[in-house]
C-alpha cells in the first residue's frame, strides 16, 4: 500500500473503508529467486517451442514440398506432442502429488501422446538421414581418397540426425520440469482463499457496525432531541448576549448624542434592565408554549442546561 495514501476513509454511506486490505499478500507470496518469477516459465516454454518449431520445419522441408501452410500444420502437430502436452503433464502430475486430483487415466493418455510424437520424430529422422546433407559425390571425384570423404559426409548425417532426435526430447523434458517445479496449486489456492477470507472479514466488520447502529436506534430520537435543545439553549444565550451588547451600545450613543441630564436619567441602566427582564419573560413564555406542544423527553436534564432569568444585564 502507498504510504502517502490514507489508511481509512468514509464512503457515501458513512462507512469506514480500509484501503490496506490484502496489501501484504504480494510481499508474503513473493518468489525467493528471480527465476521463480511468474513470467520466467512462460519465457522458457516459449524458447523451447521456438527451438522445436525450427527443428520440425527443417525436417518437413526435406520430406515434402507442400505449401508453407501445410508445413506449418505438420510442424505444429509435432510441436503439440513435444511441448504443449508435457506442460499439461507436469501440471496434472503436480495436482496428483498434492492430492487435488485422482484421475490418472488422463496422465497415461498424455504420456502416450508424447511417446507417439517421440517415436514419429525418430522414424522420420532415420528415414531422412541421407537427405540432410547435399550429395557431394561429384565433388569427391576431383580428390583422391573418396572413401574418406564419404565417411565424413556420413558422420555429419548421423550427427545431425542424432541432434534432430535428442533436441526436441530435451526441450520436452525441460518444459515438463519447469511446469512441474514452478506450478504449486496448493499455494495458489491458499493465496486466493486468504484474500477472499480477508474480504469477507471486512464485510462482516461493516455489517456488524451497521447492526450496532440499528441496535442503538431506540435511543437515537432522544439523543437528537437533547442535542437540539442544547443547541437551542446555546443560540438563545448568544442572542441574549447580542441584545445586551446592542442595548448598551445604543444607550451610550444616545447619551453622547443628547448630552443632557434628563436624557442620562431616561437612559439609565435600570431602564435597560427592565427591557431585558421583559425579554426574559417573553422567552420564558415561548419555552412554556413549546414544552406543552412537544413530547416530554427527559426534561429534567434539559432544564438544568437552561440559563436562569434573573433580569440582570450581562
Amino acid at each position: 500500500m502507498n504510504k502517502n495514501r490514507s489508511i481509512v476513509s468514509r464512503n457515501q454511506n458513512g462507512e469506514f473503508i480500509y484501503h490496506g486490505l490484502n496489501s501484504h499478500i504480494p510481499k508474503k507470496y513473493q518468489p525467493d529467486t528471480p527465476l521463480d518469477q511468474t513470467f520466467v516459465p512462460y519465457f522458457i516454454m516459449l524458447v523451447c517451442a521456438v527451438i522445436d518449431a525450427s527443428v520440425f520445419l527443417n525436417l518437413f522441408e526435406m520430406l515434402s514440398y507442400d505449401s508453407p501452410f501445410m508445413l506449418g500444420v505438420q510442424a505444429l502437430g509435432l510441436l503439440f506432442g513435444f511441448d504443449i502436452t508435457p506442460v499439461y503433464l507436469g501440471i496434472h502430475l503436480r495436482r496428483l502429488r498434492q492430492g487435488l486430483s485422482k484421475d490418472r487415466f488422463i496422465l497415461y493418455l498424455g504420456f502416450l501422446a508424447c511417446g507417439l510424437a517421440f517415436g514419429l520424430n525418430i522414424v522420420l529422422r532415420l528415414m531422412t538421414m541421407d537427405q540432410i546433407s547435399p550429395d557431394l559425390s561429384s565433388v569427391a571425384l576431383l580428390y583422391s581418397g573418396t572413401d574418406a570423404e564419404d565417411a565424413v559426409v556420413n558422420s555429419a548425417d548421423v550427427a545431425l540426425t542424432i541432434f534432430g532426435i535428442v533436441m526436441p526430447f530435451i526441450t520436452s523434458i525441460g518444459s515438463f520440469f519447469v511446469s512441474y517445479l514452478l506450478y504449486n496449486p496448493l499455494r495458489v489456492r491458499q493465496r486466493r482463499q486468504e484474500e477472499m477470507l480477508a474480504v469477507k472479514r471486512d464485510e462482516c466488520r461493516r455489517l456488524e457496525a451497521i447492526l450496532c447502529e440499528y441496535e442503538d436506534v431506540h435511543a437515537f430520537a432522544e439523543h437528537l432531541t437533547k442535542l437540539d435543545q442544547q443547541k437551542r439553549e446555546a443560540m438563545r444565550r448568544m442572542q441574549r448576549a447580542k441584545v445586551v451588547f446592542y442595548c448598551d451600545y445604543v444607550r451610550v450613543r444616545f447619551m453622547e448624542f443628547l448630552a443632557s441630564p434628563a436624557a442620562v436619567n431616561a437612559l439609565s441602566e435600570e431602564a435597560c434592565t427592565a427591557v431585558l427582564n421583559r425579554l426574559d419573560q417573553e422567552l420564558a413564555a415561548l419555552d412554556n408554549a413549546e414544552s406543552l406542544a412537544a413530547p416530554q423527553i427527559d426534561m429534567d436534564e434539559t432544564e438544568g442546561l437552561r440559563a436562569p432569568s434573573n433580569g440582570t444585564a450581562a
